[in-house]
C-alpha cells in the first residue's frame, strides 16, 4: 500500500524539487525535512545528489537557519493587480473546508510562493486581507486529516489515468474491495467525491469502451486506495464530465434510464430564497398565488437525496410530484415524529 513517506530516493529527489521550485529566496532545510518525513541529513543528502545530477542548488540562509536555493534557468512572470491577489486569497479561503487534502496543501503552496515574490508593503497588507473576507461553510465540513495517503492514491488515478486498487465502506456500513477507473473528482458540499466505474478485473481497465455504471464515491469513506502503476485505464471517449453531472441532484448520478419529473411547491416566506439558487440545471420555475412558487425540473437521478432537500425546507417545502416522492417525504416525517411521541405523551 502506497505511502508518503515510503517513497525511494528517485521519487523523495523529485518531489524535493518540488518543493524548491518558485521559491525566489530559497526554503529552510529544516522545512523541507518537515514536509519529505526525514531528517535534515537525508535533505542535505539529496541536494547534494540533485546538484551531481546537474541541479543548480545555492546553499543559503533563511532566518538564520540553513537553506538552499534551487537557480531556475527560466521563470515566466506573471503580473496580477491588488484585486486578483485578493481575489486568489477568497479562493484559498473557500479550500480550508478541504484542509488534510493535497488541493488545500497545494493553494496554500501557491499562496506562500505569491507571497514572498511580494514587495514588503505589499506583503504587509497582502496579510490584512485574511480580515477583509471569509468564506463561511454551511452544513459542516467533513474531515480528511487522516486521510492524505487515500487522497494522494486518487488524485494519482485521476491524473495519471492509473486503476485504483481500494477499500471502501458505504453509507450503511457495507464493506467493499475491488477495482476503479478514476474519472475525475467533484467537489459537493465542501466534501471530496471520485466519479468512477468499477471494475472486474484491473486489466478491463485497458479496455473501457463506455462510460455507462459510472458512480460517485465519497472520499472518506476510502479505507484503503493503490493506484497500480502497472494497469492504466482508457478514458471512454464518450465519457463526458458535464453530461454526467447534468442529469444528477448534486454529486448523486443517474440511476434510472428515464427521468423523473420532480415538483417541489416553496412558501411565500421562502421563494425568494428558493428562487436566487439553481437546483438543478433543468429547473423551471412557475410563480402560485400568495407569493408561493414552485420549482420543476427532470431528473434521472435516485429520489433520496432529493427527499432530504425537501424535507431540510420544514414547513415551506411541499413535495408534488412524483407520487414516490410524496409518499417517501411523508414516511420520513411520520418516522421523524414517532421519535417525539413518547415525550409528548409524558
Amino acid at each position: 500500500m502506497y505511502r508518503r513517506g515510503d517513497v525511494g530516493g528517485v521519487g523523495r529527489a523529485l518531489r524535493l524539487l518540488d518543493l524548491l521550485r518558485g521559491y525566489k529566496r530559497g526554503r529552510a532545510v529544516a522545512n523541507l525535512a518537515s514536509e519529505l518525513d526525514v531528517s535534515t541529513r537525508t535533505v542535505r543528502r539529496d541536494l547534494a545528489e540533485l546538484e551531481s545530477a546537474g541541479e543548480l542548488i545555492e546553499r543559503t540562509t533563511i532566518d538564520g537557519k540553513a537553506g538552499a536555493r534551487l537557480v531556475e534557468r527560466a521563470f515566466g512572470y506573471v503580473a496580477i493587480t491588488r484585486r486578483e491577489r485578493y481575489t486568489l486569497l477568497a479562493v484559498r479561503s473557500m479550500f480550508d473546508v478541504l484542509r488534510g487534502t493535497p488541493f488545500h496543501d497545494d493553494i496554500e503552496s501557491v499562496e506562500t510562493k505569491l507571497a514572498q515574490r511580494l514587495e514588503p508593503a505589499e506583503r504587509s497588507e497582502h496579510t490584512t486581507f485574511a480580515q477583509r473576507i471569509v468564506y463561511v461553510p454551511d452544513g459542516g465540513t467533513k474531515a480528511y486529516d487522516d486521510k492524505a495517503d487515500v487522497i494522494d492514491a486518487l488524485l494519482t488515478g485521476v491524473l495519471s489515468r492509473k486503476v485504483i486498487r481500494f477499500a471502501y465502506v458505504d453509507s450503511r456500513g457495507r464493506r467493499q474491495r475491488g477495482h476503479l477507473a478514476p474519472f475525475a473528482i467533484a467537489i459537493h458540499k465542501h466534501g471530496l467525491y471520485v466519479v468512477a466505474r468499477r471494475l472486474k478485473r484491473p486489466e478491463e481497465g485497458a479496455q473501457l469502451t463506455s462510460a455507462v455504471a459510472v458512480s460517485t464515491f465519497a472520499v472518506e469513506r476510502f479505507t484503503e486506495a493503490e493506484h497500480l502503476r502497472a494497469f492504466p485505464f482508457a478514458t471512454p471517449a464518450d465519457f463526458d464530465l458535464d453530461a454526467v453531472m447534468h442529469d444528477a441532484f448534486g454529486v448523486h448520478l443517474a440511476a434510472t434510464d428515464e427521468p423523473t419529473r420532480v415538483v417541489v411547491e416553496f412558501s411565500k416566506e421562502r421563494a425568494g430564497y428558493a428562487r436566487a439558487r439553481v437546483w438543478h440545471r433543468s429547473q423551471q420555475v412557475r410563480d402560485l398565488p400568495d407569493g408561493r412558487i414552485r420549482i420543476e425540473f427532470s431528473t434521472r437521478a435516485r429520489l433520496a437525496p432529493i427527499v432530504s432537500w425537501v424535507l431540510e425546507w420544514g414547513p415551506h417545502a411541499r413535495a408534488i410530484e412524483p407520487p414516490e416522492l410524496v409518499a417517501q417525504v411523508v414516511a420520513e416525517l411520520d418516522a421523524a415524529r414517532g421519535l417525539y411521541d413518547a415525550a409528548v405523551e409524558t
